[in-house]
């Protein structure tokens, strides 16, 4: 490999590790985060430049009863549409709360959307299968849970953005009352790939250097030699 195609590629090879050791601190740091879904690292090589991109994984978090009405687990790939300040927004997060209008908010407290607007949840009612709130024998609203033909956004928030011309389409997802997911996040595959990432790293630090001195003896030395 000649000089300069090595320092691009053993630069390249940290800056990727470095990206990559963000996600999986991310990943690691929302281990205990109610539906949180891990993050994954992906690169594609153009040239000698090296595009990256972060997925969004699906893997399915483990559900813990907790008996809370406000509860709500997903079974299956969908998202709560929650309404923020930014416009509408998306979440696994069923961990929620009623504001004194028997509204439902999200853990950030954003409107949890329901057919129509916010997602009634009047005293006594129970959320079905589909997504249905009943209150005494009566279907009073029903939850907007959709998903979409492309991965969404993840945003600092720990909310979703809807992907770039994508629309939002009803999700089949089974929602389980009086459960929460757990995070989607595997510790101790996270902490594995933790490893490797900070060798590959040391590696391309180690071969940047090398070339470094390489460069240093053909500028310096071999002229000093022949004069």
């Amino acid at each position: 490999m000649e000089t300069p195609d090595a320092l691009t590629s053993a630069s390249n090879g940290m800056r990727a590790q470095t990206a990559r050791l963000d996600v999986i601190a991310a990943n690691l740091a929302n281990a205990s985060t109610t539906g949180y879904s891990a993050r994954a690292q992906a690169f594609a090589d153009y040239g000698s430049e090296l595009h990256e991109r972060t997925d969004v994984t699906q893997a399915q978090g483990h559900l813990q009863r907790t008996g809370v009405p406000t509860d709500l687990a997903l079974v299956g790939p969908g998202y709560f549409a929650v309404a923020t300040p930014d416009g509408v927004r998306y979440t696994r997060n069923g961990r929620l709360t009623l504001d004194p209008r028997s509204h439902l908010r999200d853990a950030l407290g954003n409107p949890v959307l329901g057919s129509l607007g916010p997602a009634r949840f009047p005293d006594g009612a129970t959320i079905t299968e589909d997504g249905r709130v009943v209150a005494h024998g009566k279907v009073v609203d029903r939850l907007r849970i959709v998903t979409f033909d492309a991965p969404c956004r993840s945003l600092d928030s720990g909310l979703f953005a809807a992907p770039s011309g994508s629309v939002p389409r009803r999700s089949f997802a089974s929602v389980r009352c009086g459960f929460l997911e757990d995070s989607g996040v595997d510790a101790i595959a996270e902490m594995t790939q933790l490893i490797g990432a900070e060798r590959s790293f040391e590696a391309n630090q180690k071969t940047l250097e090398r070339t470094d001195e390489s460069l240093r003896k053909l500028v310096v030395d071999v002229p000093g030699m022949r004069s």
